[in-house]
């Protein structure tokens, strides 16, 4: 098949060995974007190959061997197509161009839009495919732009149940592999009728007092504690300084001591939240950190967590509460100044809401599931353990588990208020039920990882790592048939 590799970054995690072990394996690599050339991948053992450098793909720049390549602008009627897209990609953007004004955002997204057509237009390539759900912006608008001409994209998803992953060709859909799996899934009468790390995932959700916390999670807190923070914060401004050279980051470096004493979201939180009741019904909201590809893209329009609450607080019944958590690693990395994503009045905004509590973000997360009649959730981490544990999840975005029992994918106030009815009524997942999931599940994803995290927690090496993802994504890609040339 003629293929992109998109943000296919990674040498020490075997991400340019397992390009490499595709292209042995006839697959012919067109475009490569995101990898470092020469550090990581040497165009030499890649003739024919065009690379974009990262940089050059976040800023709209051509690819240096498409510098004179013709790049008309569209057609409204084109633009007018992606208007969904079009909002997605501004609040995007939010991660990596926070400092943009919405006008220069969107000039940008246009040169991404009249890019990424004319490189398709030009090279008729048969397959997409990315490390994972496309979020790093430029990728996003070339993904929905495949989508619209109907071409293959494939990405993978760690699930971070150890290191597990599982191939979409759509993330909105899924993995259409677990899905064919559990409609032939078989009856599981014990945990151990698993394979051995589920087993463990089992026994690590369904036991009382052992630290479930994901190990993305773990590492952010140790990479922010009191003693490397520090230095984390001289690593980010030696590393602004060098990318923007931009002068007045030293002036904002010099006040950080400072603005501990303004006004910041923990203050802001700390004054709107209270104690949970846990004597009355109530579901379990904890919001997801923000920037990150968990809420945007695979949250849609609940990207925007204040319009997901106001679902959910006007589809509650009488009685009830939602009880809301931020984070624990939102004010690590981004800090507790307000932003874009958190907004001075953020917090305020939210326990204004009818029946929605926020409670003390030291409250145990745990003990929050356990109590609660159900999880809702983008596609967090939370909603996954809520199921181990028999609770009822309230999807707003795309999971990966979106296809075991027990989710209750959430559009509108309409959706969440029915399946706020069925909770009421008693609707839960059942045991036989997860464990039949784990079944399709075992037989659906494979062993891999596509970052540091997913290789902490592995015991592929790099070489094995390489293996795995080409071998997965050969014998995926086997199942379409490339274009005529």
């Amino acid at each position: 098949m003629r293929l992109f590799l998109i943000e296919w970054t990674g040498a020490s995690l075997g991400m340019v060995a397992a390009a490499r072990e595709l292209a042995r394996r006839g697959h012919e690599i067109l475009y490569w974007s995101g990898v470092p050339t020469p550090d990581e991948a040497d165009p030499r053992d890649f003739p024919g190959t065009i690379f974009h450098e990262r940089g050059d793909a976040l800023f709209a720049r051509p690819a240096a061997a498409l510098k004179d390549i013709s790049i008309p602008p569209l057609g409204e009627d084109v633009i007018r197509s992606f208007s969904e897209t079009e909002s997605e990609t501004l609040t995007m953007m939010n991660k990596l161009f926070a400092k943009m004004q919405v006008s220069e955002r969107k000039h940008l997204y246009y040169q991404y839009l009249s890019y990424w057509h004319a490189v398709l237009e030009k090279m008729e390539p048969d397959a997409i495919l990315f490390p994972t759900i496309p979020h790093t912006v430029y990728d996003f608008v070339l993904y929905r732009l495949a989508k619209r001409q109907g071409l293959l994209t494939v990405m993978l998803e760690p699930t971070w149940i150890g290191d597990r992953l599982v191939v979409l060709c759509d993330y909105e859909r899924g993995s259409e592999r677990v899905a064919e799996e559990m409609k032939k899934a078989r009856s599981v009468a014990s945990p151990q009728e698993l394979a051995v790390d589920l087993q463990e995932e089992y026994r690590l959700q369904r036991s009382r007092g052992r630290d479930a916390t994901p190990i993305f999670v773990k590492n952010i807190r140790r990479k922010y504690s009191l003693l490397r923070l520090p230095f984390v914060k001289l690593h980010s401004l030696l590393t602004t300084l060098r990318a923007h050279k931009d002068p007045s980051v030293l002036l904002k470096a010099a006040t950080f001591p400072f603005r501990a004493f303004r006004p910041n979201l923990k203050k802001e939180y700390e004054r709107v939240s209270a104690p949970p009741d846990f004597t009355k019904p109530y579901v379990y909201f904890p919001l997801h950190y923000q920037p990150e590809r968990n809420s945007s893209p695979q949250g849609g329009r609940f990207v925007d967590q204040l319009y997901l609450a106001s679902v959910l607080s006007a589809s509650l019944p009488a009685g009830w509460s939602a009880y809301l958590k931020e984070h624990p690693t939102q004010w690590f990395s981004r800090g507790a100044s307000f932003s874009s994503y958190r907004f001075k009045g953020f917090y305020e905004t939210l326990a204004r809401m009818k029946n929605i509590r926020i409670v003390p973000i030291e409250t145990s997360t745990y003990r929050l599931t356990e109590g609660a009649r159900a999880v809702a959730t983008i596609t967090g981490t939370a909603g996954w353990e809520a199921l181990l544990r028999q609770k009822p999840v309230l999807a707003f975005g795309y999971p990966w588990y979106q296809h075991c029992p027990g989710v209750a994918r959430v559009r509108d106030t309409a959706s969440c208020a029915s399946a706020l009815e069925r909770v009421r009524r008693g609707w839960r997942p059942v045991m036989p039920q997860i464990l039949a999931y784990l079944a399709a599940f075992e037989r659906a994803s494979f062993h891999g990882y596509i970052d540091a995290d997913g290789q902490k927690v592995s015991k592929l090496s790099a070489a094995e790592n390489a293996r795995s993802l080409a071998e997965e994504l050969n014998c995926f890609l086997a199942r379409f048939p490339s274009r005529p040339l």
